[in-house]
């Protein structure tokens, strides 16, 4: 952390470097180091800390109170530090089509920006989910995250309009290796995925394509209730632990508007080890499907229709909430 945070520390290091007494310096060492936890541990600490010193050296008190104030100043900026190190990727649309995530979902042709339609009349997206015989058209985007990591949120609000259709379900967004398995692919050691459903009448299930080779597509479990509903946003948050390579201790967890619906324990997301297998790209996939017409949204002639949802404030941190 020191070396992060430089200009400030280095002020009290010189400090103190002029002071031959090298307790005082191994006192604010050993206060830094305790920065990365609440301003309350770190005073008590320090607090802890000046009183020794004081009691056992020549430190006077002006010297010691400087200590035990020090991590309120220091504290906040290690906290906003480390915060941004955990953002492994954030897109709100405020800038509209400016970011990069923006004009990578927005070049393809079934999505769309909607001005003023999100949660907070900010900006959001639109997908069209466009209907044919096998469900809908799919929409899909992989994009790589700012650092591998092991366990890791994504969180993201989505409106599905007034008429839209659940059908027999469909996809939502989730996370993926280097190289993700999905559609029915075969399971490979380094490769897995993570993803959200839509289920019939607004239930939702986790989708996981873990290293089980006797199945086709993914597994998970499913809500016994609609946590979905037409018309209304819902924040959505899927939690993902990678297993050890080839043990049964991974885990995917989703919570629909703050509150865990479904959790699936003893995954065995990667068969193998390796900075391939980590966590490192964002799965935006959105789709009714399946392969059959009972996917399918469709009118009231039986004819596949098109529906929509809205989609936004995009946020994968390393942290899990």
């Amino acid at each position: 952390m020191l070396d992060k945070h430089g200009s400030q520390a280095d002020r009290l290091l010189v400090y103190t470097t002029r002071d031959r007494n090298n307790y005082r310096t191994q006192a604010i060492f050993n206060m830094l180091s305790q920065c990365k936890f609440s301003s309350m541990t770190c005073l008590k600490f320090a607090w802890s800390t000046c009183a020794t010193l004081m009691q056992c050296t020549s430190t006077s008190p002006l010297f010691a109170l400087a200590i035990w104030l020090a991590p309120l100043a220091l504290q906040p900026a290690l906290a906003v530090d480390l915060q941004k190190h955990s953002i492994l990727l954030k897109e709100d649309f405020e800038r509209g089509a400016d970011g990069e995530l923006a004009r990578k979902l927005l070049a393809h042709p079934r999505k769309e920006l909607a001005n003023g339609s999100g949660p907070d009349g900010s900006d959001a997206i639109r997908v069209a989910y466009v209907g044919f015989d096998k469900g809908s058209e799919r929409v899909g985007v992989r994009y790589p995250l700012r650092r591998k990591v092991a366990q890791a949120s994504l969180t993201f609000d989505v409106c599905f309009e007034k008429d839209f259709q659940w059908t027999h379900g469909g996809k939502l967004h989730g996370l993926g290796p280097k190289l993700p398995v999905s559609g029915g692919k075969i399971r490979r050691p380094d490769g897995w995925s993570a993803r959200i459903v839509f289920k019939k009448d607004g239930r939702c299930s986790t989708y996981l394509y873990d290293q089980n080779l006797e199945l086709k597509y993914g597994m998970g479990q499913t809500t016994d209730r609609p946590v979905f509903m037409t018309g209304t946003w819902h924040h959505v948050c899927l939690q993902v632990w990678l297993n050890n390579p080839g043990q049964h201790d991974g885990l995917a967890r989703i919570l629909i508007d703050d509150q865990e619906v479904l959790s699936t324990e003893d995954v065995c997301f990667r068969g193998e080890g390796g900075t391939d297998t980590l966590i490192q790209n964002f799965l935006f996939s959105t789709f009714h499907g399946g392969n059959t017409s009972k996917w399918t949204p469709i009118d009231k002639q039986g004819n596949p229709t098109t529906v929509y949802a809205l989609f936004d404030n995009f946020l994968v941190t390393s942290e899990n909430p």
